[in-house]
């Protein structure tokens, strides 16, 4: 008797748990530390099971970098629904890019800090990034559009990109202990990089 054919919904139900433990196990034992056996124990099914969802590592890494990056998106979008304000949504902006880095620490760590994209990277993931790049952009052209920051918009949106990572990369390494804490790191430098960007007379 053959195996049971599976419902698309059976199908992605078993994925999005099985990226939900990947992601951890990854960050816990890198790259290639990582094993399908390992992730088949921790689920709790056979060690061929997973190679049914997934082209091999490669593929699930894959599918964990493009849920990461989903995750990402919409954790900025959820922060910015409500505030039409342009400034203030660069500040919630950079805000809830901090508050991404600690409280899904795994994910932020998956799809900034290890494999960065490859020529083979598969479309799925690299359509995820971009989309969350968007978020960032976007409500950096909406302020430059308005006339509450002047520049161009991809140097702008890159450089507090720098700032807003930076902090918070600092921080998860914990080398914000001298003298200045993370709150006060984000604050200041969100302030300084609205102020430097601002037309003359604004403030």
């Amino acid at each position: 008797m053959g195996r049971p054919v599976l419902t698309d919904e059976q199908v992605e139900d078993f994925r999005a748990r099985a990226c939900e433990v990947a992601m951890q196990l990854f960050v816990d034992e890198g790259y290639e530390g990582f094993t399908l056996r390992a992730l088949a124990k921790e689920l709790g099914c056979s060690h061929a099971t997973p190679y049914r969802y997934f082209a091999g590592k490669p593929g699930i890494f894959a599918a964990v970098r493009a849920q990461g990056f989903v995750r990402f998106g919409s954790f900025l979008r959820q922060r910015l629904e409500g505030e039409t304000v342009p400034i203030e949504r660069v500040r919630i902006l950079a805000r809830a890019y901090f508050d991404f880095s600690v409280e899904q620490a795994a994910a932020f760590t998956i799809i900034f800090e290890m494999g960065q994209p490859l020529p083979d990277e598969p479309e799925t993931s690299r359509e995820a990034g971009r989309d969350a790049w968007s978020v960032l952009y976007g409500v950096i052209a909406e302020a430059v559009d308005a006339g509450a920051l002047e520049g161009e918009v991809n140097e702008l949106a890159h450089t507090m990109w720098a700032g807003i990572h930076g902090v918070a990369t600092l921080h998860l390494a914990s080398k914000l202990a001298m003298g200045r804490d993370a709150e006060a790191m984000l604050t200041s430098m969100t302030d300084a990089l609205i102020r430097a960007h601002q037309p003359r007379g604004k403030s």
